[in-house]
């Protein structure tokens, strides 16, 4: 193999007996990478083995780092390698014993506490895990516990109050597979967490799992509903994509790496904790709410300072709240690479957080059907990234851009630069749990071998080998026919000063299936109105039917528990409103009617309750008739 001109870090070169360390600085370096085969990068085939091999070589040293507060002057709680295998290692002693002879299946529904961590690591050590929002309603979570078929329960009551213990008991009432329920910091003894380790041996006492591609996680996408998408997450797939994103953004053991973004998404869980863990680097989680966290977004500085964080991940509107800050001052960090991604970065706010703070946002895309991320920038001293797209392709994965058909069949390649829908290749996901969702993913009839999967977004692939995102194909806007990309409309916003956030999307009309409208969030001390908004946009979009017909002002910009802008949370909105300007001009203001919306099924169902007078009147029928062009169902009781 030709592997010579790599830059790897000392002792880091194949063969040298640890993970091997490279840095990856251009596309030269990427080619010659996929020269070594991918199980020759780490040190064992599982995530316990990996995590092993670096606790050898640095016992002693922080692992993990984690902030009771956002002030650096406040005690943080720290936990070496050797503590950190202990516990993950008397952690799965207690899940294989206390599942009854069930292989384990083990759930955390904990905020960012290291518990999570070590409950995740030691769960697919023993079996497999699941990492759960801890936000979610109860039905959701019960739901999510049953496809699992979870045999235990990580948990704490903190976050629930006065309610923690009959939402522990409805869980084990409605959870049939279920055998313990474990909880953080419990006053009672039979049920603490830690405890419960004590009473474990320190060393496993069972054979772990040594197939490197078999299930070892499972990780929720694609919404919160009673029947959730759960995807099967390998050893080696996490692993893999956990080492090539230190290669791209600091492998050296010396990396101190800032972790604020859950650890049940794919973000926190694989691209930053398990690839600093690997790597023997030191994990800074940043309170137990992340960037979720105001106080540390306010003292963000400060903490990247105290702690020496080399590298961070964030999302856009991380990014944007960190520049809102009226006082953020950055120098003396230590900051590398700054890594953003989850949805589309504004180039405004690229060139702005480089002005200010002298460090380039450099975008990254992937999705956790793929493992992690799976295209980024690499770092050449302070040289500019490719501001707007999402980077090259990581070595051992495959991006193109393709025409599909109807059944998820591929028709075409995009020629170079033309936009189609993304998709995969290389070491994604085996599938869904419900095999039945599989077809929606995987491309079928694809030249070339191996599995491919449909990513739903709009982009393309350039001469050079960049990749251009223009948003999820479910996010277009369809105006009469006519595809509007919501990207020309965010763009235009965010330039002008006022502007912290925009989001673009689709609001139902009864003629042309989608008009475009806006929402926006204003700077701190900014003010603005929205003539002056669509004023600007007019002046700004070039493309007449992308000009929003509506914008909408809000005090905050609602967003997922990742820290996205939610998309599904405005197109809701705007349905809303919709419907209340529709029964207004049909009915007159004055009349009292409710609605509600079942978004359960395909489409929105939209149930509309009118009085008993007005549904005598007719003016029951009247409704139905004026909803009649609409893309939802209406029902009128």
């Amino acid at each position: 193999m030709t592997t010579g001109h790599l830059p790897f870090l000392p002792g880091g070169a194949p063969g040298e007996g640890g993970i091997v360390r490279v840095r990856l600085r251009n596309q030269a370096d990427a080619a010659l990478m996929e020269h070594i085969a991918p199980e020759d990068l780490l040190p064992g085939r599982t995530v316990h083995e990996c995590i092993v091999s670096a606790a050898s070589a640095a016992p002693d040293k922080t692992a993990i780092i984690h902030l009771d507060s956002a002030l650096v002057s406040d005690p943080a709680r720290a936990i070496t390698y050797a503590e950190l295998v202990d516990l993950i290692n008397r952690a799965a002693n207690a899940f294989v014993d206390l599942s009854g002879g069930q292989r384990p299946s083990v759930a955390a529904l904990l905020p960012m506490v290291p518990e999570a961590l070590i409950t995740a690591w030691a769960g697919m050590t023993a079996g497999s895990s699941i990492p759960i929002n801890p936000f979610l309603e109860l039905q959701y979570i019960i739901a999510i516990l049953n496809a699992a078929q979870v045999t235990i329960l990580v948990t704490e009551r903190e976050q629930y109050g006065a309610g923690a213990q009959a939402r522990l008991d409805a869980i084990a009432a409605r959870v049939p597979t279920l055998r313990r329920i474990l909880v953080i910091n419990s006053p009672n003894q039979a049920e603490d967490f830690h405890t419960i380790l004590r009473a474990f041996p320190a060393k496993l006492a069972f054979q772990p799992p040594t197939r490197f591609r078999e299930d070892a996680s499972f990780l929720l996408t694609g919404g919160t509903t009673a029947a959730p998408k759960m995807i099967r997450m390998t050893h080696f797939g996490q692993l893999l994509n956990a080492w090539l994103c230190g290669a791209l953004q600091g492998a050296s053991a010396d990396g101190v790496v800032g972790h604020a973004m859950p650890n049940f998404h794919v973000g926190g869980a694989i691209v930053i904790a398990l690839r600093t863990i690997i790597f023997g680097q030191t994990l800074v989680t940043l309170t137990r709410d992340g960037f979720r966290n105001v106080g540390v977004i306010e003292n963000f500085w400060d903490i990247a300072r105290h702690h020496r964080m080399t590298a961070v991940l964030a999302t856009p509107t991380t990014a944007s709240a960190l520049l809102a800050q009226p006082h953020g001052e950055s120098r003396g960090h230590c900051i590398e690479a700054f890594g953003c991604g989850g949805s589309t970065v504004p180039l405004a706010l690229v060139q702005a957080f480089h002005t200010r703070f002298g460090i380039w946002l450099r975008e990254q895309w992937g999705m956790s059907e793929a493992h992690g991320t799976v295209t980024g920038h690499y770092i050449d001293g302070d040289k500019a990234p490719l501001v707007g797209s999402v980077g090259y392709r990581f070595p051992y994965y495959q991006v193109k851009a393709i025409e599909v058909d109807g059944e998820n069949r591929f028709v075409r390649e995009c020629a170079p630069g033309e936009r189609g829908v993304l998709v995969i290749g290389g070491e994604i996901i085996p599938g869904y749990r419900d095999a039945h969702r599989d077809a929606d993913f995987f491309v079928r009839d694809m030249p070339e071998h191996g599995s491919w999967g449909n990513t739903g977004d709009l982009g393309s692939v350039d001469a050079q080998g960049y990749v251009w995102i223009y948003g999820r194909i479910k996010d277009l806007i369809v105006r009469g026919g006519h595809n509007i990309d919501p990207k020309l409309i965010e763009e235009a916003l965010n330039n002008h000063p006022s502007v912290q956030l925009a989001a673009a999307v689709g609001r139902p009309d009864g003629r042309k299936g989608e008009l475009p409208v806006a929402y926006v969030q204003l700077r701190e001390e900014s003010r603005t109105s929205p003539d002056e908004l669509l004023s600007h946009c007019r002046q700004h979009i070039q493309e007449r039917a992308a000009i929003p017909v509506d914008i909408v002002i809000l005090d905050q910009i609602p967003n997922t528990a990742a820290g996205k802008i939610s998309k599904p949370a405005l197109r809701l909105d705007a349905l809303r409103r919709v419907i209340s300007t529709v029964i207004a001009e049909t009915l007159g203001a004055e009349t009292e009617t409710s609605f509600t919306i079942d978004e359960t099924a395909q489409r929105p169902v939209v149930v509309i309750r009118c009085p008993d007078a007005i549904g005598r009147s007719g003016n029951a029928a009247r409704i139905a008739a004026a909803f009649r062009g609409f893309e939802f169902a209406v029902s009128v009781e």
